[in-house]
């Protein structure tokens, strides 16, 4: 059992990291900050699908390690 709840905050914090760098790198290419589009070599008119991918896919990452962490702290 206490390797079961090791887990379970080890996963809610690297999910939660996980998810705040893809918000990060999905601002940043909207923004377009350090030129991203040109590294990418993305077109313009297709930043705003991955854009909102990769919030929709951070929001809810962030929401699940959160429960996780959550989950981890209620059981100690």
């Amino acid at each position: 059992m206490k390797v079961r709840k090791t887990l379970v905050a080890l996963v809610g914090m690297l999910q939660s990291i996980v998810a705040v760098l893809t918000v990060i790198f999905a601002l940043g290419l909207h923004f377009n900050f350090f030129s991203v589009q040109a590294w990418l070599n993305g077109e313009i008119e297709l930043s705003y699908v991955h854009f909102t991918a990769f919030l929709v896919f951070g929001f809810f990452s962030i929401i699940s390690g959160s429960l996780l962490v959550q989950e981890w702290l209620e059981s100690r």
